[in-house]
């Protein structure tokens, strides 16, 4: 890892992609990454004095995006593409195709997630005394040439996702039961410079990721920018709570454990619908739903098939936008007036101490960072009011706590009831 990484830590809506398009020079070549398609668009059409192009599946030999970047940067192209082609570019990296670039990260990488968890028993059994996969004492994951050469015959005994992840080298073993993947230390060091554009970057894992691998970062804030961002953050957001859900009578457990439990009782699963179905009948009534963000876990709103989850069916909500409690970068929700965050949001307390910093102060902090991201994806980015429906208590005072940073006087102004 070579390149120092600058991390520019400005609030939402603060004008960073404007900002980054404008940096661009004519005799520097670029890798653009960015969370949406429609944002590459942006990047292709807005920069006028430098060129910028898209990996496609067109025009190359192999048919494959992949193959796409890699002409491309053989080219030295100026190259605008998505998060998802991020890690594709390990081996890219690795033949030395990135040395010549400035880099530009928009929003966070995925740096840290889990693959998958399997019980210690069938891990100890299956996977290790079995000969499939070789564990180091850091919990680095490698796949042995018996279960390589042999995947096909073990596809519907042993999970092909962990081979997947496995062969990339970043596959790691925490605890003896959860498999984790961690964005490989190349690409985060490559190219000329990176430069990454995000909020409240001591939030995110990428920060303690990189502290993990003692690599080299600069932050750069704006005091101002923060503090006016918060004094619209508290004009514009009327919060209110839904004491059906988390009050005197029913204190639902918005964790994603708690989440997928509940979706297994049914006196959770009554309580959280007939919740929405009065907030739909009475403060939501003549609200238009394509008008509506709502995060909870997927497979409780919406099955595989696209039908209504135990969360969503009979709440008559059906029809709201459900977004992921990650959801950022994108503009395709700024027209929405109303959100419902049906979350407690924490790291996985396992992946927090590999980061080295399972800290209460840090899962609050990541817990607000990926909040207000989500938040921003509605009509408040363009300076419009937005009704803020936030039934956890514990995401509800962090939120609270972050805005009375600078005028709690005005925050006790904002609507509190149901």
């Amino acid at each position: 890892m070579t390149a120092t990484i600058t991390i520019k830590d400005y609030p939402c809506g603060s004008g960073k992609t404007t900002s980054m398009i404008q940096s661009f020079k004519e005799n520097e070549k670029y890798l653009v990454i960015l969370p949406e398609l429609s944002e590459i668009d942006r990047v292709i059409l807005e920069t006028n004095h430098v060129t910028f192009v898209a990996p496609t599946t067109e025009d190359n030999i192999l048919g494959t995006k992949s193959q796409s970047l890699k002409e491309l940067l053989l080219l030295g192209q100026n190259i605008a593409t998505t998060h998802a082609m991020y890690e594709r570019l390990v081996p890219l990296a690795q033949e030395g195709l990135l040395d010549e670039y400035c880099i530009f990260i928009d929003e966070v990488p995925e740096v840290v997630k889990a693959v998958a968890t399997k019980s210690k028993t069938s891990i100890e059994e299956i996977y290790i005394n079995g000969g499939y996969v070789e564990v180091e004492d850091t919990g680095l994951v490698s796949p042995t040439e018996k279960w390589q050469q042999n995947k096909k015959e073990f596809a519907d005994t042993l999970d092909s996702k962990i081979l997947t992840y496995a062969q990339t080298g970043c596959l790691y073993l925490l605890s003896g039961k959860l498999f984790i993947w961690a964005l490989p230390s190349l690409l985060l060091g490559a190219g000329k410079s990176v430069t990454i554009l995000t909020y409240k970057a001591e939030g995110s894992l990428l920060v303690s990721y990189l502290q993990k691998l003692s690599a080299p970062f600069v932050i750069e804030k704006d005091v101002f920018k923060e503090q006016a961002f918060r004094e619209k953050a508290l004009a514009l957001i009327d919060l209110k709570d839904i004491p059906a859900i988390y009050g005197k009578k029913n204190k639902l457990n918005l964790t994603h454990t708690g989440q997928s439990d509940g979706m297994k009782n049914k006196s959770y699963c009554s309580t959280m619908v007939t919740s929405l179905k009065n907030l739909r009948g009475r403060q939501l009534k003549g609200v238009d739903l394509s008008d509506v963000i709502l995060t909870c876990k997927k497979d409780a709103w919406i099955q595989d098939n696209g039908k209504a989850g135990v969360f969503a069916k009979g709440s008559k909500m059906f029809g709201v936008n459900w977004i992921s409690n990650k959801t950022r970068g994108t503009n395709k929700y700024a027209h929405c007036s109303t959100a419902i965050y049906l979350y407690n949001q924490h790291i996985n307390p396992l992946v927090g101490q590999w980061i080295n910093d399972s800290s209460t102060q840090f899962n609050d902090a990541y817990a607000l960072t990926e909040l207000i991201q989500w938040i921003w994806r509605t009509r408040i980015r363009r300076g419009e009011p937005i009704t803020l429906y936030l039934p956890a208590p514990r995401m509800r005072g962090i939120l609270i706590d972050w805005l009375e940073g600078w005028d709690s006087k005005g925050f006790g102004e904002m609507s509190l009831a149901a």
